[in-house]
């Protein structure tokens, strides 16, 4: 397993927009963008990450005449895992994930023996508050492309998304006017602009659903208008990952014998997804386990071989380690693991290492 975070990656893209505005990148950076960015020296540069609409999905939902597939460019990987919050952490900040630590949606930490939904910052699978403070910038914090960039040039970089402490845009119509409303201004700017979807209505009725498709539609169609209204833009659309259609594997009810030996609650995400075993003594119990019921669907890594190939990055992570504990699954097929009683309603999913959730497309529209 291997995956390249210095070529054709949402690592590079996000560098290629530090670069631009002149900022010091760290990481090499899409030569295809320079090109473009450099040739026509662009007022305004509009990233807008539309959550789950993969490079796969793309192709499947919108005809190959639609503006989005027209209009796309490249087609390029996320990281791994390919899921929201180690992707857009890493379109945020131009770092792969064993840079800004941010793996997936539940992560270990040892030093409070919890285990934490992170954009919660709540213990997984309950609504009781961690220990830890991970969103008040005490813990795995990085610098955001916005203010790397504003440090450089005071006031020429914006977010247009659902978390702003100001100007928050809840939806896919205020995102659009917030767009409009900075593209207006005379200086030179960055936006960083974020829809839900389509993954969330992924998640709860299927990659293929009515509903998901006209979604995917609307957007189309709502940025093609966008862009017509824009000048001397630069609309650069991509995606922090693409999902697959998913079944789950509910470990204490269907594996119970791998259910009594671990430590406590699985990690990362459900398709990639750590475990912590009680008894060392039990690897080769373990192994037979996987091979009886797992093999076929999860990829098995210990966590010295996930440090040594760097699934997650180049660098070590002082999280990583405990973060995974002993073992990573990695979902290989449509597998998602479950670990105890806890209901799983997702009807798509993402975090695996598969070819439709891991590639994004690149979407450039000039509107000159």
């Amino acid at each position: 397993m291997e995956v390249n975070y210095e070529k054709n990656n949402i690592v590079n893209l996000s560098n290629s927009i530090l670069k631009y505005f002149g900022v010091l990148n760290v990481h090499n950076t899409l030569k295809e963008l320079d090109n473009i960015l450099n040739k026509n020296k662009y007022k305004n540069v509009v990233l807008l990450v539309c959550d789950g609409l993969g490079y796969y999905n793309l192709k499947e939902l919108l005809p190959k005449n639609s503006f989005f597939r027209q209009q796309q460019i490249l087609n390029i990987s996320s990281v791994f895992p390919p899921t929201t919050a180690a992707a857009t952490t890493t379109l945020l900040s131009g770092l792969s994930p064993s840079e800004h630590h941010w793996f997936g949606w539940d992560m270990y930490f040892k030093d409070t023996n919890e285990t934490v939904s992170l954009f919660l910052n709540k213990i997984k699978d309950s609504n009781k508050d961690s220990l830890k403070k991970i969103l008040d910038k005490k813990y795995m914090q990085y610098k955001s492309i916005i203010e790397l960039i504003n440090e450089k040039h005071p006031n020429s970089a914006y977010y247009a998304y659902p978390f702003s402490k100001d100007n928050k845009c809840l939806n896919l119509d205020e995102v659009i006017e917030r767009i409009k409303k900075l593209c207006k201004e005379d200086s030179k700017k960055f936006i960083y602009a974020y829809i839900e979807n389509p993954d969330k209505l992924m998640h709860h009725y299927g990659i293929y659903s009515k509903i998901v498709k006209d979604e995917v539609e609307i957007i189309n169609d709502k940025i093609k208008e966008l862009s017509n209204n824009l000048k001397d833009t630069l609309l650069l659309i991509t995606a922090d990952h693409g999902l697959i259609s998913n079944k789950s594997i509910n470990i204490k009810r269907e594996i119970p014998k791998l259910y009594n030996m671990l430590e406590r609650t699985t990690s990362i995400e459900p398709r990639a997804c750590g475990l912590k075993l009680k008894n060392k003594n039990n690897i080769e119990e373990f192994i037979s386990i996987y091979k009886e019921y797992l093999e076929k669907d999860f990829l098995l890594m210990t966590t010295d071989e996930v440090i040594d190939n760097h699934i997650f990055g180049m660098y070590d992570s002082k999280y990583l380690r405990d973060a995974i504990g002993d073992y990573l699954l990695i979902g290989i097929t449509n597998k998602s693991l479950i670990y105890d009683e806890t209901p799983s309603h997702f009807k798509a999913n993402h975090a695996g290492f598969t070819k439709k959730e891991m590639y994004v497309p690149l979407i450039i529209i000039e509107s000159k």
